[in-house]
């Protein structure tokens, strides 16, 4: 049987499954952490030497509300589920895979038929406890899977895209249970599916959530009473939901919480204008926020004498076009040879970003480290395509069958386009309305913003995406994907993509990966813009410094232990 280190990075540039050696057809890998040398979770909630006290105000930029670990669609709004619930596993430093509230095995094995199969198990640490009290059982591990696996799921997870036995019996006939998802004992679970899937780790280290909270009500086919919670969390993280009025979410401790009572009694997340993150930490009026990363910010931190970090971010920005809102591959490919990235990547952001060729952050091993610039700014090269599509210049407009050439465009820059892409768009602006079209330039906060992009009522926007330690690129790239806002659609990208997540050779998926990434760009639906850094500035005054996490990485930064947050008055 062949056995992995412990720490073991599952997918990492350095260390692959195709590395490994072993003597039978069965395979094993198998996860822990320092947690898992506490004997329990009880004895981490020991009666703690200290009396939690103080109030910690982080600055955000937008809260929708949604705050379900099932149903949120923002970064901003899975910032409060991550604080309110927890997983059984989360990436370290490195952006390796740990146990949390569980340790992991898995098993590749063969079925009585001959078939590869990969057998993942779950055990939760003992002792663990959900806010109110409750112990957290492998029940509801297995209701937490059944609601992302129900029919009628509309959230952001994409484990029904693996291959667990039974799931299409499941979802699409009339089992209430799963086959694959077995209830060994009361702290333990495990999950089979067909063949080997790279991904399938990342999408089953799930949040656990109480059955007995969110469950209330719910049969298969019907989660309106899941829903109900959307507004008002309950898990095992270090705090506890207590409100979300006039944009402040209050939280309060959770004397529960398994790695110890949080040092903080109260974290408040305060919607801010992005343009004023650094002044409301200034004037006391938050103590955390994350203003854009650029030299002249940078400096205004020093000023204010501000304890900062900076870290890489792990996504990237883009521009995106929708192909069914905009069918003509020509036009697509006109509209990127008008995207000037360079001045505008160099001008927001001086050495602490940089332009990228391919969408995927540079940090992925996947990454092609020597891709080349696929449309580079070239106006005459834009109306050739345009010309392609069967536009005309007449009289002064850029037409087709008696329609201007008309794209709108849409930009969270709060209205003062205060924006990493809002150069890029100006140029555009200017260059097809010197051709004879219109772009017209939708500058929203962040909400509206979002709204408008998942309803799909604008031509192109700009966002960015923030990427796990796996690319992965179904969700997004895949005509099934669950956030598949380019409508791209194309079947050998699909098959690209579904050959990636089915092996575990490393070197087979960096090729495979990198045919994808060139399909993308040649099917023109998104624009790679920028990689950056992100940055963080603390007001020493209120936030103790040794608090935080040392060396704080994309994978790692001060929300994985907000548990030791220390106020200093």
């Amino acid at each position: 049987m062949k056995k992995f280190s412990k720490h073991f990075a599952l997918f990492t540039a350095a260390v692959a499954f195709s590395g490994l050696v072993g003597c039978s057809s069965n395979s094993t890998t198998s996860g822990t952490t320092d947690i898992s040398e506490i004997s329990s979770a009880e004895a981490s909630n020991a009666e703690t030497s200290y009396t939690p006290t103080g109030t910690a105000v982080i600055a955000i930029s937008s809260l929708n509300g949604v705050f379900s670990p099932f149903f949120y669609t923002t970064g901003y709004d899975s910032t409060i589920v991550s604080s309110v619930h927890e997983y059984l596993l989360i990436n370290n430093r490195d952006g390796q895979l740990e146990s949390r509230l569980a340790e992991y095995d898995v098993e590749e094995i063969t079925n009585e038929a001959g078939e590869l199969q990969s057998v993942y198990t779950f055990t939760l640490l003992e002792g663990l406890l959900f806010s109110d009290g409750e112990a957290v059982t492998a029940d509801d591990i297995i209701f937490s899977y059944k609601v992302v696996l129900d029919p009628t799921f509309d959230g952001i997870s994409t484990l029904r895209t693996v291959d667990i036995i039974g799931l299409d019996d499941y979802i699409y006939g009339d089992a209430t249970e799963i086959e694959g998802i077995q209830k060994i004992d009361d702290r333990t679970v495990q999950i089979t599916i067909n063949g080997i899937d790279p991904a399938a780790i990342y999408k089953l280290a799930i949040a656990v959530t109480p059955e007995h909270y969110y469950g209330e009500g719910f049969v298969k086919g019907d989660l309106s009473t899941v829903k109900e919670k959307n507004s008002t969390p309950m898990g095992a993280g270090p705090y506890k939901f207590v409100s979300f009025e006039n944009n402040v979410v209050n939280l309060i401790y959770n004397e529960n919480y398994f790695l110890g009572t949080p040092k903080t009694e109260k974290l408040k997340y305060q919607v801010t204008d992005t343009s004023n993150f650094l002044e409301a930490v200034i004037t006391e009026q938050v103590d955390i926020s994350n203003p854009t990363a650029s030299p002249e910010m940078l400096a205004r931190v020093e000023d204010a004498k501000l304890h900062y970090e900076l870290v890489e971010w792990l996504g990237y920005g883009y521009i995106g076009i929708n192909a069914d809102r905009i069918p003509d591959i020509n036009v697509r490919k006109g509209l990127m040879h008008l995207m000037n990235r360079e001045p505008a990547i160099n001008s927001y952001y001086g050495d602490l970003g940089e332009v990228i060729e391919r969408p995927m952050t540079t940090l992925s091993w996947a990454y092609p480290q020597d891709a080349e610039e696929y449309y580079g700014y070239d106006t005459a090269k834009a109306l050739e395509y345009f010309t392609l599509a069967g536009y005309e210049q007449i009289d002064g407009k850029l037409v087709k069958d008696g329609v201007q050439f008309h794209i709108e465009v849409g930009i969270s820059g709060s209205g003062t386009m205060d924006h990493p892409a809002a150069p890029i768009l100006t140029q555009m602006k200017t260059d097809i309305e010197s051709m004879g079209g219109v772009l017209e330039i939708f500058d929203t906060d962040s909400t509206v913003f979002f709204e408008v992009l998942r309803a799909e009522e604008w031509d192109m926007w700009t966002a960015s995406w923030t990427q796990s330690a796996d690319p992965d690129m179904y969700q997004l790239y895949h005509s099934d994907g669950s956030s598949t806002y380019y409508n791209i659609n194309n079947e050998e990208l699909d098959e690209i993509i579904v050959a990636a997540r089915s092996t575990n050779d490393t070197d087979l998926r960096i090729e495979l990966y990198h045919e994808a990434l060139d399909i993308v760009m040649e099917q023109a639906v998104e624009m790679p813009i920028y990689q950056r850094k992100n940055m963080y500035v603390i007001n020493p005054d209120y936030i103790n410094i040794d608090s935080l996490p040392e060396d704080m990485t994309p994978f790692y930064t001060f929300y994985k232990e907000l548990y030791n947050i220390e106020m200093v008055k």
